[in-house]
């Protein structure tokens, strides 16, 4: 990792993850995660944070909901729809609201076979039965929901974007699906297995120069992701 360029940090809801001990520039969360995001900047004041969230999950989780609004971020970016935060919340925060359209173009501009290359990723989302993912895409089609990605994947890239020459260190995502830390009514027995082999297909599609610039404590992920270990100070 090099010493002088920028750290920016990204955080999952993957449980029992660490916090990197450094002094990073900005914080991007995805949805629930923006409770850890108010961890580090416990010990780290003013670092600016950024929370990623589906608005799906903003508006019908109460559990998600209240941790992002709670975490006082400086920025709010949603996939997939708008959403209505509190009058007093807007002053403060940033609210950035990303259409079904704008979801899907932000994420297509990462691989070289733009659209296709999502669509056969979303394939694999129900890929154990042939008939479960001709189900799968006609519900989408009729909804025009094509999600793509998961938000704590859709995290790092918007900081990859956002910040091209910093590097991306993660905590708290995995692609081998499992639970949260937190738990609720609506997530306490979810896992999010087929959209993390999603994920799966399209990590190793994007640019290698890309993946040079992300770091991670899990092994996990940095072996399924084929990018670096981060082995630095924790807490």
């Amino acid at each position: 990792m090099k010493e002088s360029t920028k750290n920016i940090l990204v955080l999952g809801s993957k449980p029992n993850s660490f916090l990197p001990d450094l002094k990073v520039d900005n914080i991007y969360s995805a949805n629930g995660a923006a409770e850890r995001a108010s961890i580090y900047k416990k010990k780290y004041l003013n670092t600016p944070h950024t929370c990623c969230a589906g608005a799906f999950e903003f508006s019908g989780n109460e559990n998600v909901r209240n941790r992002i609004l709670q975490s006082n971020s400086d920025r709010i970016v949603t996939r997939m729809g708008k959403i209505q935060v509190p009058n007093d919340y807007k002053r403060k925060c940033k609210i950035e609201c990303l259409s079904k359209k704008e979801n899907w173009e932000f994420q297509k501009s990462f691989f070289q076979f733009k659209g296709l290359t999502l669509l056969a990723a979303e394939a694999c989302y129900r890929r154990e039965k042939f008939y479960e993912t001709v189900i799968y895409f006609l519900k989408c089609i009729k909804q025009n929901r094509f999600q793509g990605m998961s938000t704590g994947f859709f995290a790092i890239l918007l900081a990859l974007k956002e910040n091209p020459d910093a590097n991306i260190i993660v905590s708290g995502i995995g692609m081998s699906g499992g639970a949260h830390f937190y738990s609720s009514e609506r997530v306490k027995f979810r896992n999010y297995t087929p959209r993390s082999k999603v994920d799966r297909y399209l990590i190793n599609r994007i640019d290698k120069r890309l993946k040079k610039r992300i770091f991670s404590m899990d092994k996990e992920f940095v072996d399924l992701a084929d990018i670096n270990y981060w082995n630095g100070s924790i807490f």
